[in-house]
């Protein structure tokens, strides 16, 4: 029987009840007229339990809905309705076997009826019965012989169930009716690649070919198909004439650069890198994304300088993008061109403020470069837009810091920490740590070392941290003992930093070991490419402890030629004297 939902089940109570009530009429005339028999009465309450089962479900109430069907199937065994709502239960209950049974019921009582088939085929593919699941749907398919869905559906169970040429045939099938349809030939050819069905594939691919001489795509495939398996003469004939036919196509462009990179010719990898990346025919989103994989890619020097020159080009291809400027911008800092990043990431954030990024980069860059002034003016710009940016505040405040102007970099450093949860200890023991630094500059001694100690509470083993507070206890002269254990830990930590070797040898130095002293002071200038003027004053004041005068004016002469923040270094040369 056919299911009746909702007012139709209503109605017809209604018109029973009518009936029973209606003294005029007796049970001999309802059965003369053959109005209702006692089976269709008990058809009519399977179909009014059915519609309270389904708003009981509808509830979410399944075991009220569950009890209402099978009372409902007492009633109306041949309800296949019921049994499909039961199977509908015991889904939504992850019940699988159960639904599958009565899903059974349901087909077996309406054999026609496509809905239960194909819902009990799905359930045996969730169960990886795909061969079951194959006979179900070729059931369905003796009577839908024309539906594309569920000849697709048909093809896939079969390339499920390992039966390559019955997914194959299904497929042919689909094509007598939609001869020539892309979507369905591109299906079979994936299934015969997959199963290293080649000389079927390559009449498939070449069939597109024909079919659609203007797809470039194909002549793609065609050409890796035969890289693919190691028949490059092949593939190189199909690039051939694909270039003839499509000379500015980018996915040629791009399929040929690879072919070159796998053939090690690194000159025509970049010669069609190089064309694809300058496309015009592809978006500024597409060239971007081919610009970044090659520059991560890019190992040597070459290569490299290629990729900020291609930057530069598709900079110039999209003025008005605020990204690729962006990208520009990152391309040319990471390089080493610092000054060259400046006009794109500017240009980029004229285009677009919103993107933080790009200010974060622009101020990063100015700490690197030390212009100080422009990374002030450029932290307030975003702090005005971003004014929550912790990590804004306090490049503004190290900035400031070494500017000298101290108070105004307390202050930022401290609305930095205000904006820094507890839990992220690293960061805020870096504030500390800068705080340190800064009060130490200031001569406020006690500051200093309250937010030193403050930093090495939240990060006891920060080598910077440790390092500074105990190069300024040593500069200080007080609590050396202090001072040296944590220089030492800290080379423990950074054991070949030539900071980190400095500050241990002076500290051993104003503890009056000069000779060690002068060995760790020797092995920081070793380890440093271009020795910064105080190491060389360092180790002059040393050898004038040790008495060889003259190597401490050397050292000293050294120290003056490379710069040194020593108040003493002109009178130490000029009266050859010791001052401290």
């Amino acid at each position: 029987m056919k299911i009746l939902f909702g007012f139709t089940a209503i109605a017809i109570l209604s018109f029973v009840c009518c009936v029973d009530a209606n003294a005029q009429m007796n049970s001999a005339d309802i059965i003369d007229t053959n109005i209702i028999s006692v089976e269709s009465n008990s058809q009519v309450a399977a179909i009014a339990a059915f519609y309270d089962a389904t708003n009981a479900r509808r509830r979410g109430d399944l075991d009220e809905a569950e009890k209402i069907l099978l009372d409902a199937l007492q009633l109306d065994p041949k309800a296949s309705g019921a049994y499909y709502d039961l199977a509908r239960i015991d889904m939504m209950r992850k019940n699988t076997d159960a639904a599958q049974k009565y899903l059974k019921k349901a087909i077996e009582l309406d054999p026609d009826n496509k809905w239960y088939k194909e819902q009990y085929a799905i359930l045996l593919m969730e169960s990886n019965d795909f061969d079951k699941a194959a006979e179900v749907y070729e059931q369905i398919v003796a009577k839908e012989s024309t539906d594309k869905e569920y000849l697709q559906t048909l093809a896939y169970i079969y390339q499920r169930s390992g039966k390559v040429d019955k997914a194959v045939q299904t497929l042919d099938r689909l094509l007598k009716v939609y001869e020539g349809d892309e979507e369905i030939l591109e299906r079979k050819l994936q299934i015969l690649l997959n199963n290293n069905r080649l000389d079927d594939a390559f009449d498939v691919i070449t069939g597109l070919i024909e079919q659609a001489p203007d797809e470039s795509k194909y002549y793609i495939r065609l050409a890796e198909m035969y890289n693919n398996n190691n028949e490059e003469d092949k593939a190189a004939e199909v690039y051939k004439k694909a270039e003839q036919q499509f000379p500015d196509d980018p996915g040629i462009q791009l399929s040929l650069s690879e072919y070159y990179k796998n053939k090690g010719n690194s000159e025509k990898y970049r010669e069609y890198v190089s064309k694809v990346i300058t496309n015009n025919a592809l978006d500024a989103t597409t060239q971007l994304s081919i610009l970044s994989s090659f520059f991560i890619e890019a190992k040597d020097s070459a290569n490299r300088d290629m990729a900020v020159e291609l930057a530069g080009k598709v900079a110039e291809q999209n003025p008005e993008d605020g990204q690729i400027l962006a990208v520009y911008g990152d391309i040319l800092a990471i390089t080493g061109n610092l000054k060259e990043a400046e006009a794109p990431y500017k240009r980029s954030l004229d285009i677009d403020p919103s993107n933080y990024n790009v200010w974060k980069n622009l101020i990063s860059l100015y700490t690197q470069t030390q212009e100080m002034d422009s990374l002030i003016k450029y932290a307030d710009k975003a702090l005005r837009l971003f004014p929550n940016q912790a990590n804004l505040h306090f490049m503004k405040g190290v900035a400031l810091n070494s500017k000298k102007e101290y108070s105004k970099a307390v202050n930022s450093i401290e609305r930095a920490m205000d904006m820094i949860p507890e839990e992220n200890k690293g960061e805020l023991s870096d504030m500390y740590s800068m705080l340190g630094d800064i009060y130490n500059s200031m001569k406020d001694y006690k500051s200093a070392d309250e937010n030193f100690d403050q930093a090495l509470n939240l990060e006891p083993d920060n080598a910077t941290t440790l390092n500074n507070y105990a190069y300024y206890l040593s500069v200080r002269g007080v609590r050396l003992k202090d001072a040296e254990e944590m220089s030492k830990r800290s080379l423990e930590l950074a054991p070949d930093l030539a900071t980190f070797l400095d500050t241990y040898g002076w500290i051993l130095y104003k503890k009056g070991d000069y000779k060690k002293a002068k060995d760790y002071i020797q092995k920081a200038i070793d380890a440093e490419e271009s020795p910064s003027g105080t190491l060389w004053e360092h180790l002059g004041d040393i050898y004038f402890k040790l008495g060889d005068k003259d190597k401490a004016f050397e050292c000293w002469q050294k120290a003056k030629e490379l710069g040194t923040e020593s108040e003493e270094i002109d009178r130490k040369l000029k009266d050859k004297v010791l001052y401290e």
